[in-house]
């Protein structure tokens, strides 16, 4: 569980674009850091971070999302955030909302899925030491973050469907799936590709167990991405960790 959290953050390090906006779009196109700090020291984008741009808008609001999760109440706030918001808030799921992303897709007053989008749901994730007193207290707060995420699928999408059974064995749904379950309110149709289309980011997804090879922006093997073999501090486990600063209490959705 240690390396596939530290493989999940260093193997995008470098892949999204942080927190950007034009106009009354917000492209959430990076991981979820879990505060402005993480996310100004090895990237991401916080809810802070989110926040202050979406509050600086006025009128309806655009959230164009690809984005292969984090920090899970980072994700939380910038979920809250976005249904406290005065104006119409459409969340576009351009490539991808996994994780903690999914639920950030869902607070939006209307859902929208690219031709080709993914959303994926999982259990939560966790990083921590102590004994095994500390481990059973974590288990149970592990298991509370999943009910309450999975509530959240089940506000938007009604029906009786089994949410908590779909986290466990991580489900990957594409845009009709998710439609057909209630957690999108559109799929767009298919159209030619426009210069300087933004979503498809090449996320590397081998922390994550069942990802849809080469079907969402690039391979998401397990194999390293290019040129990571030539540098021996980011193949270090204890390295990544003294670089990436990560909080041994950080929980990951």
């Amino acid at each position: 569980m240690r390396n596939r959290l530290l493989n999940l953050y260093t193997r995008n390090a470098k892949v999204g674009a942080g927190i950007q906006a034009e106009g009354n779009n917000i492209y959430l196109y990076d991981f979820i850091a879990g505060s402005e700090s993480d996310a100004q020291w090895w990237g991401g984008i916080s809810a802070e971070g989110f926040t202050r741009q979406l509050l600086g808008m006025t009128g309806d609001v655009s959230v164009r999302i690809d984005c292969p999760g984090g920090d899970v109440f980072g994700g939380r706030a910038i979920a809250q955030a976005i249904r406290e918001y005065d104006g119409k808030v459409t969340c576009h799921i351009d490539g991808l909302a996994a994780s903690a992303a999914s639920y950030i897709a869902i607070s939006g007053d209307h859902v929208v899925a690219a031709p080709g989008a993914f959303m994926m749901i999982h259990r939560a994730w966790t990083l921590m030491i102590g004994n095994s007193a500390d481990f059973r207290a974590e288990a149970d707060l592990l298991d509370k973050i999943d009910t309450s995420i999975a509530a959240s699928y089940a506000a938007k999408a009604g029906g009786d469907t089994d949410w908590i059974a779909l986290m466990d064995k991580e489900s990957w749904f594409t845009g009709d799936e998710a439609l057909a379950l209630g957690l999108i309110d559109e799929v767009l149709a298919e159209q030619s590709s426009k210069p300087g289309n933004r979503g498809q980011r090449g996320w590397n997804l081998s922390a994550f167990d069942h990802p849809p090879v080469n079907k969402i922006g690039g391979d998401r093997s397990e194999q390293p991405a290019e040129g990571d073999e030539q540098d021996p501090v980011e193949n270090d486990i204890s390295a990544r960790e003294r670089r990436l600063r990560v909080d041994l209490l950080t929980r990951t959705a």
